[in-house]
Order: C-alpha cells, then structure tokens, then sequence
C-alpha cells in the first residue's frame, strides 16, 4: 500500500506574548491524504483519498483571552478499478474561546472551549445510498504558544475531552441517534495534535 499525506497549518492570530486587546486574525487549516492499494493476482487499484479546509478568524477581547470562528469544509473518495465506491462531504462550522497563560516573555499555555454543528453526506454506489449526519459537538482543549517575533506565534494544541451528539438518516428516513464521548481521542476536530503557525495583521 502506498500512503501519502500532506497537512498544512496557515493560521493567523495576534502573536500571543504580544497579544493586545482588539487584535484581529484571519487564517485557517488545510489538509489532504492519499492511499493506493493494488491487488497482486488481479492488479485492481483500490484508491482513497481525502481533504479538510477550515477558514478562520477572530479576536482577541482581551489581552489573554481570544475568540473566533472557524469554518470546518471537508471531503473524501474512494474508487475501485476507477469506479466510485462511495464519497462523503462535510462541514463543520465552530465557534471558540481561549484562555491564555503567560508563562514567560515568548512562552504561553491556553485553555480552549469549542462550539461545533456538525452535518455530512455520505454516497454509497450499487446500489445507491445515501446517509446524511447532523447534530452538535462540544470539546475542551489545551495547548502551548510561542512566540518567534512580535507577529509570528507557533502553536500546538491537544484534545482533551470531546462530546458529540448526531442522528442518521438514510435516503431520508432516521435510523439512529448517537452520542459519543472521548477522553484525549479525537477531540480536536480529526487530530488529537496539531501545530499551526500564526500571523497578526492588526494590532
């Protein structure tokens, strides 16, 4: 099997050791991956493929503590032969707040609350079938800030504790409710870690 990823993390936030109140930020999260499996007897190809873009923005309404908007757009496809098997669409749009924590000059902890509505379409091929999710997810997060100058910030946070709360429907009918909880599994949108580089454009 041949696997390929690539992440991108482009964020942009008021630098925190030089976070100001009113300071605003526009950025987001982008990624895709790929994988290719081949049978040895047939020479079948089985592929899957997926990507995630998340535009971001947001303020800080005081010095330590910000609040944004992050707009979660994901897809993924998988293919058999060159056939489509299935597909899926996603969109996960997020409010948040973070409580930060002066440690040093550079250096800063955070606490983070985030809001989430959460629907998706899923297409199965032959026959066809389609499932939709909606509903709402909660989560807690924490992580580490610093900063590299007055406006760039590496940041890397950690899910800590993840609720969520959807319902199933195939071809229009409810088949299922569901409600799930993880504890530092899954709790941060896809990636228990993840790191972004941050850029202030108003002070």
């Amino acid at each position: 099997m041949k696997k390929a990823l690539i992440m991108i993390s482009m964020v942009a936030m008021s630098s925190v050791a030089f976070a100001q109140q009113g300071s605003w930020y526009i950025g987001g999260l982008a990624g895709f991956s790929s994988s290719k499996s081949e049978d040895s007897g047939s020479g079948l190809e089985s592929v899957n493929s997926s990507w995630w873009f998340s535009p971001e923005a947001g303020t800080f309404l005081k010095d330590d503590i910000q609040l944004g908007v992050a707009l979660g757009i994901g897809g993924s496809k998988n293919t058999f032969d060159g056939d489509d098997v299935s597909k899926s669409t996603q969109i996960d749009p997020t409010i948040y707040s973070r409580k930060f924590f002066k440690i040093t000059d550079n250096f800063s902890t955070f606490a983070g609350l985030y809001l989430s509505f959460i629907s998706e379409k899923n297409t199965d091929y032959g026959p066809t079938v389609e499932t939709t999710t909606s509903g709402f997810g909660a989560r807690l997060g924490a992580g580490v800030a610093f900063a590299l100058s007055p406006r760039f910030t590496a940041v890397g946070q950690y899910g800590v504790l993840g609720f969520q709360s959807t319902k199933d429907k195939v071809d229009g009918d409810e088949v299922s409710k569901n409600t799930d909880f993880d504890f530092g599994v899954n709790t941060t949108g896809g990636s228990v870690f993840n790191v972004g580089i941050y850029y202030t454009f108003k002070q």
